[in-house]
């Protein structure tokens, strides 16, 4: 066994959810937000532009108290692992797909049918005054990890003023583009954030995912996984330890299948906040092997 100092993974693993509103989250639909797709005509933000849709709208699910929304560390790391990139370009099946390595019910997928940034300014010398009338149009849908279904779909629109200066060549709405990007969508994302709590009962029925694990390192004290109090765990709990034995990959390199095998079962000796400390019962475990909850 490969012995480290404590919790060395942790942070660079970053396989924690962000859970609002304390222990009551547990109760409320675990969800994850995926990169928009840009299907707008400019092409100056690029993928910027979806992935500040998709932060904004995350930051606008949690402001409603009513769901728990996986941290972007998280899904970019799952991402990365599946060499699926960040573009927002997935189809239904592979949402799902995703959505069951998270541990959550529902992924939220979109798309940006419209942006534009219209600039005016006036002003004497080398000073002046501008405003931006920016214009938004986003598509969300929410699907099923389950079943891979699209079971809701929602949408927004919105226009915001946003005023500014310039000096010489530098622009503060042009060159600030990320900040500038993400006040321009706010309205289109509260009013698609509108759209998903009135179809919130679509995701209060969906069974309670159970995340995918991981063993995120090991030390004098056993090994160590990424699930703690924040997911439920227990001292005495036991988990199958899964090793993925090969990948299977279409011709452009994504993952279509993992091939599993399990190669060993621990035990829950001692549960923090958002890890827990586990012995071996049976077989082995290391870094970077998945867990799954052992069934009786």
């Amino acid at each position: 066994m490969n012995r480290k100092q404590p919790y060395p993974g942790l942070a660079a693993v970053a396989l924690a959810l962000t859970v609002a509103g304390g222990a009551s989250a547990q109760a409320k639909p675990r969800i994850a937000v995926l990169a928009f797709e840009n299907n707008t005509t400019s092409a100056f933000f690029g993928d910027r532009l979806g992935l500040a849709a998709a932060d904004e709208l995350t930051t606008q699910l949690v402001k409603t108290g009513e769901f728990s929304v996986v941290e972007r560390q998280q899904i970019d790391a799952v991402l990365s692992e599946q060499k699926l990139g960040m573009s927002g370009v997935v189809d239904a099946a592979t949402a799902a797909k995703i959505g069951k390595l998270l541990g959550v019910q529902a992924v939220v997928t979109g798309s940006i049918t419209q942006f534009s940034l219209d600039s005016k300014s006036a002003g004497i010398g080398r000073f002046a005054a501008t405003y931006t009338e920016a214009e938004s149009v986003l598509d969300a849908r929410l699907v099923n990890t389950t079943t891979g279904e699209i079971i809701a779909v929602a949408d927004g629109n919105g226009k915001k003023r946003l005023g500014g200066a310039a000096y010489k060549d530098y622009n503060f709405e042009r060159d600030m583009d990320v900040g500038v990007a993400q006040e321009a969508l706010r309205p289109a994302v509260e009013k698609l954030v509108e759209g998903i709590l009135e179809q919130k009962a679509e995701l209060d029925g969906l069974a309670a995912a159970a995340p995918t694990g991981q063993v995120v390192g090991s030390g004098d004290a056993g090994i160590y996984i990424d699930r703690g109090q924040n997911l439920g765990v227990e001292v005495g709990q036991r988990f199958d330890v899964l090793r993925v034995i090969d990948r299977i990959t279409d011709a452009n390199g994504n993952v279509l299948d993992e091939v599993t095998d399990v190669v060993g079962v621990i035990e829950v000796t001692r549960v923090l906040s958002q890890s827990a400390i586990c012995e071996v019962v049976s077989g082995e475990a290391k870094e970077g092997d998945r867990i799954r909850p052992k069934e009786d």
